[in-house]
């Protein structure tokens, strides 16, 4: 019997140990506690480039879109325009899924969130004339307001759960000022996916 008790404490600590490692290696896995003042260079760290006298690159994050366990950001890094992807953990904090980010005005994904879909669109508005975005996915049109006043936007919306694509086609995109008029062709429809 003092065996089989020995045995089963030891068992016990072993068990207690492991899962105190297992919890550690979790948390340390999810290393970014959500702050705004923060998340600029702990992207830059991410991104590990250097500039030529071994500055990391300059971030600014502008606004944001939270679906489900996932925080999608609008950036520019080192003058690119991009975008950032943050999973949260159970615990409340986060790690960068995805850092993508090149050249051209305009980002865009179709992502999935709880059974259903959403597009994600964002870019510069230097100008801050977009109010309303008009984009055709599959047949089906969908309007996005630009509410905020500023020369970035990330707007998202729910759309049809039938899309099978991950990004739009920018022959489908629009853009409108206040007044109503297109104003397409003053935007770079260029860039990548978020």
């Amino acid at each position: 019997m003092k065996i089989t008790a020995k045995i089963i404490r030891r068992g016990a600590v072993v068990l207690t140990l492991a899962a105190a490692v297992l919890a550690a290696a979790y948390q340390a896995s999810y290393p970014i506690k959500l702050n705004m003042l923060t998340l600029p260079k702990q992207i830059a760290a991410f991104d590990g480039r250097f500039d030529d006298a071994g500055n990391l690159p300059e971030v600014t994050v502008y606004g944001g879109a939270g679906l489900g366990n996932r925080e999608y950001y609008l950036i520019e890094i080192g003058g690119e325009l991009g975008s950032v992807t943050l999973k949260r953990s159970l615990t409340g904090r986060y790690r960068i899924e995805c850092l993508r980010y090149g050249t051209g005005g305009l980002r865009d994904a179709i992502v999935e969130s709880g059974g259903k879909k959403y597009l994600l669109l964002g870019g510069r508005d230097a100008a801050a004339r977009i109010a309303r975005i008009a984009v055709s996915i599959g047949g089906l049109s969908y309007d996005l307001e630009n509410d905020g006043p500023g020369d970035h936007f990330l707007l998202c919306t729910e759309i049809d759960r039938r899309v099978e694509d991950n990004h739009i086609n920018r022959d489908g995109v629009r853009f409108y000022s206040a007044e109503g008029e297109d104003i397409t062709e003053l935007y770079d429809l260029r860039g990548g996916g978020i």
